[in-house]
């Protein structure tokens, strides 16, 4: 019977590990979405952007309010919490101080069913001395160009109000910058503090012993089990942690390159906790309540992020990138054993590796890229069971973004799992009524083999067809 409940409840736990913690309250203290957390967002700012006059461009202060209503199309948007949602953003970027650069993001969304997520992707001040420059704050690493375009995660905190497209929330410390006369140049980052990935969370209910999802990008584990034929209730204890134990952990990295006008090389390392926490859960049947206890608790796994990366300016208008990234994790938490004894239930830790490359070509009018990323290391559906599957494998990217006037813009951006089969379709169409409002209309869509061993079989309902209204100021 053991061996019946832990099979039902390891996957979940799996897909789970952050979101089950996400939504504790000490989680709420820090967060909000940047403005351009998905794509359509983007092509609607650039459109505004080119409308905008001077005196409201040298402004430092500037957010948007919108409103998205996802359901246009029958059985599109049934998923909880993906009929509409509403948006609040705030930008702040002053750089007209000289050797001093300050910058805030705030953000926000509330679904229908009154699910906030919000986001701080950065919160900086910049100081420049000479051929130096050292960042205080929450400021996003531009160190990898595949922890960027393919949403892993793993580098920076994601920002996670969408999975189409999660955007960069940077880390919280201190980095120091210093290139040369001759292109040489060199980063460093270190912190004390941990301010894990919150979006999205879920609802934990300790009374009942339930946990649920109010959001269509959050995977609750499942309230029931298979035990000898029936479904019996599973009651999930989650151990908060103290917020001294989550919040004070070290981060330590550096990048080396070079860098100049054609081309640039460099390679990074970092040690640092995951983005997300894993959890473990020790799991027992209650005869006498006929219920599963499920007894779950929240550790902090290190991992060491490496990578290297080239660009070269092939023209003007055309830049091309390689890069190589890899995620090497622990597999013990840090500062003791996994919380388990008989029945328990842990993460399997598993190395990661990937090589991308990309071509862009940009213009006033029209920007195109196209990425591919190949997964090169070995991962098993049918032994690794305790894994979260890969995001990507082995996939292609297009994307477009065309000013076909001054008002109107469209754009187009389709990814493509070539082992899996996965494919993510976005297209939008944005028009600016007027100087500070924007209509939008567009589709997002989700495809997936069917056989439910990807990652984002999970999601295949989260189909969008919207509309939307943006206000900015």
């Amino acid at each position: 019977m053991r061996t019946s409940i832990k099979k039902t409840l390891k996957r979940s736990f799996t897909v789970t590990s952050c979101a089950v913690i996400s939504s504790l309250s000490f989680a709420q203290s820090s967060g909000i979405v940047l403005k351009n957390s998905n794509s359509k967002t983007s092509t609607m700012t650039s459109t505004l952007k080119n409308i905008q006059d001077d005196s409201n461009e040298k402004s430092n202060l500037k957010g948007s309010i919108s409103f998205q209503s996802n359901e246009w199309v029958q059985d599109v948007g049934e998923v909880v919490g993906n009929k509409y949602f509403g948006e609040v953003n705030i930008d702040y970027h002053s750089n007209k101080d000289g050797d001093f650069e300050k910058k805030f993001n705030l953000a926000s969304r509330v679904n229908d069913k009154e699910n906030l997520m919000f986001s701080v992707p950065e919160a900086y001040l910049r100081i420049r001395f000479g051929s130096n420059d050292m960042t205080f704050g929450r400021a996003v690493l531009p160190w990898s160009e595949l922890d960027k375009e393919w949403g892993f995660g793993k580098l920076n905190n994601r920002i996670n109000f969408d999975g189409f497209n999660p955007g960069q929330e940077g880390l919280t410390g201190v980095s120091f910058n210093h290139r040369n006369a001759n292109g040489f140049n060199v980063s460093l980052f270190g912190s004390v503090l941990y301010v894990p990935e919150m979006n999205p969370g879920t609802k934990i209910d300790p009374d009942k012993g339930t946990v649920t999802c109010d959001n269509p990008w959050c995977k609750a584990p499942s309230p029931t089990a298979d035990v000898e034929g029936k479904n019996i209730p599973i009651y999930y204890n989650v151990n908060y942690p103290e917020i001294s134990d989550v919040v004070f952990r070290y981060s330590l990295g550096g990048r080396i390159g070079y860098e100049d006008k054609q081309k640039s090389f460099h390679g990074f390392l970092m040690r640092k906790p995951e983005n997300q926490m894993s959890t473990t859960a020790e799991v027992a049947y209650e005869n006498a309540n006929q219920r599963i206890y499920a007894d779950v608790t929240p550790q902090f796994y290190y991992h060491d992020v490496a990578g290297a990366e080239t660009k070269l300016k092939l023209s003007d208008r055309r830049v091309a990138y390689g890069s190589f990234f890899r995620i090497s994790p622990n597999s013990n938490p840090d500062g003791n054993q996994p919380y388990i004894e008989y029945t328990g239930i842990k993460p399997n830790k598993k190395l990661e590796e990937y090589l991308g490359t990309g071509i862009g070509y940009e213009t006033e009018k029209f920007k195109a890229k196209l990425n591919y990323i190949a997964r090169t290391s070995e991962f098993d559906i049918s032994n690794d069971t305790l894994v979260e599957y890969p995001r990507w494998n082995q996939a292609y990217n297009i994307s477009l973004l065309a000013h076909v006037t001054r008002k109107l813009s469209m754009g187009f951006d389709y990814k493509y799992d070539m082992l899996t089969e996965d494919r993510l379709t976005m297209f939008n169409a944005d028009y600016a009524v007027k100087q500070n409002m924007m209509i939008s209309v567009g589709a997002n869509m989700i495809g997936s083999s069917g056989n439910g061993e990807s990652y984002w079989s999970d999601f295949v309902n989260n189909d969008t067809v919207y509309s939307s209204f943006k206000y900015t100021f």
